[in-house]
């Protein structure tokens, strides 16, 4: 029922051996203390240059034998449902086959399926409940790192569950990225374009999200991680909060809330998707590192990090972790996972990697989002509503080439402006932007996208003859759905809002 770490590593073999077009299989730099080779899975199709990525890993805690499966199979789904152009079906979840092919041809999906792999095959032939890796600890005769505590995030902080002690379950190792099996991750990160990650756990019906050492906070910049000591094997001081952007903040609770309803949706399994600190504190976990990376380096990629704790308490641990039948669980990882990786999908780079030829149009669109409109309320309200439309309206674009190029040239007229905010925005700018826009509108059948998609065209309609730093402002104080008179200006955002 449960696979062995040889047939998951067949698997994945045979995958990149029959399908080479849209598999490719990466042994990675290290082998596990055991001496066992660690795969990872890339899956795409198409060709061309790397693309924005997303990265799963499951079998980290090995007694959790269900997700390295979960991750195999939803590799195989992912191919078959693009090779046969049909839909993919999880339960009562419906993925379009429009869909599946929006993802395979837009991001790079890399998977290492087992990230433990001596875990693994201790669990499944010694000791059912066995968690951590099998480095034998110098000094004892205790056996295992955890590797969920093993990473460079606040490494040897005993937050909640981590432990110092090397015979505890939750044991953070003799150093920071200790242990070859989480370098094996850094590596991936450090060396392919990651831009969501998730790993995936077990049990507790549960999506996670950055932070788990502490309750955030969004007002101040300077409580930061990197300035609390590490290594110390003592707890965080009491009362801390760290700092995480409104921006970042409001991108993990979206992205969560749809992982959660996708997997609602196979079989009607509530799970919660809430901050990893609200579980219970813990330090150096891979969700947090690769979310840190870009804080502590700002010449790193800024990757967000999730986690999933799949299935619910069914009685027992044992029978938590390693259900008799694991497929129902199964099913709503993996509409979680296509719901996550749907999320990673950005439109505008989309339409610039054919439109564009070079990057300022998109970093002048992504100036506008993250140094504006991410500062206020009603900005951040904008910033979602981009966010919901942009899978369906890039679905609807890539079957019409026409409307396609239109959309692209609004984009890029759209960056010209953002570029010099001081040229005022024309009758004629605007109506041909409304043309397009409507045009999407109409094309659309979801209510709340038609919804979505005019509230844009209702302020568009009212920006005429100001600059696009007016426009901008505007947004900025005037959430979706409020009322604007044409060419007033709307009332600023209040003091500490920008």
């Amino acid at each position: 029922m449960y696979r062995t770490v040889a047939q998951l590593d067949s698997q994945t073999r045979l995958l990149a051996t029959w399908f080479p077009a849209y598999f490719t299989r990466v042994q990675l730099p290290e082998p596990s203390v055991e001496g066992r080779p660690v795969f990872a899975l890339r899956l795409r199709a198409g060709t061309g240059p790397e693309r924005r990525g997303a990265l799963l890993v499951g079998g980290t805690h090995a007694r959790e034998l269900m997700n390295p499966q979960a991750i195999v199979e939803l590799a195989v789904d992912l191919f078959v449902s693009y090779a046969t152009g049909s839909d993919l079906v999880y339960g009562g979840q419906r993925w379009p086959a429009a869909d599946v092919k929006l993802i395979l041809e837009s991001l790079d999906i890399w998977m290492i399926p087992c990230v433990n792999p001596d875990g693994r095959e201790h669990v499944m032939t010694v000791y059912k409940m066995w968690r951590k890796s099998r480095a034998i600890n110098a000094g004892t005769t205790c056996v295992g790192v955890d590797l969920n505590r093993n990473s460079d995030f606040l490494w040897g902080v005993t937050a909640g569950q981590t432990s110092c002690s090397p015979c505890a379950e939750t044991y953070v190792g003799p150093s920071a990225v200790s242990e070859p099996e989480t370098r094996n991750v850094r590596h991936l990160l450090d060396t392919r374009r990651i831009d969501t990650f998730a790993d995936v756990h077990s049990y507790s019906e549960l999506i996670l999200w950055p932070w788990g050492h502490a309750p955030a906070q969004t007002t101040n910049p300077a409580m930061r991680f990197t300035t609390l000591p590490t290594g110390t094997c003592s707890d965080i001081r009491t009362g801390y909060q760290e700092h995480i952007s409104p921006r970042d903040l409001l991108r993990f609770q979206t992205v969560g809330g749809r992982i959660v309803d996708a997997i609602a949706a196979v079989r009607g399994r509530a799970y919660t998707s809430k901050a990893g600190v609200a579980l219970y504190p813990t330090t150096g976990t891979f969700g947090d590192y690769v979310y840190s990376r870009h804080i502590s380096d700002s010449a790193l990629r800024k990757t967000y990090g999730f986690t999933f704790e799949t299935g619910p308490w069914m009685g027992s641990p044992e029978k938590s972790f390693q259900p008799e039948d694991p497929q129902p669980v199964i099913r709503d990882a993996k509409s979680g996972m296509v719901a996550l990786l749907q999320q990673s999908i950005c439109a505008i780079e989309l339409i610039g990697a054919e439109f564009f030829r070079a990057q300022t149009e998109i970093t002048a669109l992504r100036k506008v989002r993250d140094k504006l409109l991410a500062t206020t309320d009603a900005g951040r309200e904008w910033i979602a509503l981009f966010e919901r439309i942009e899978v369906p309206v890039i679905t609807l674009l890539l079957g019409d080439r026409d409307l396609f190029t239109e959309t692209a040239d609004l984009v890029k007229r759209s960056a010209a402006l953002a570029r010099d905010d001081t040229v005022k925005l024309t009758d004629d700018e605007v109506d041909a932007g409304l043309k397009v826009i409507r045009k999407l509108r109409t094309h659309l059948t979801d209510p709340a996208l038609r919804s979505d998609v005019r509230a844009i065209e209702v302020q568009l309609d009212a920006m005429r003859g100001i600059t696009m730093a007016k426009a901008v402002e505007r947004l900025m104080g005037l959430p979706p759905g409020a009322k604007a008179a044409a060419g007033t200006r709307a009332k600023q955002p209040a003091a500490g809002k920008r």
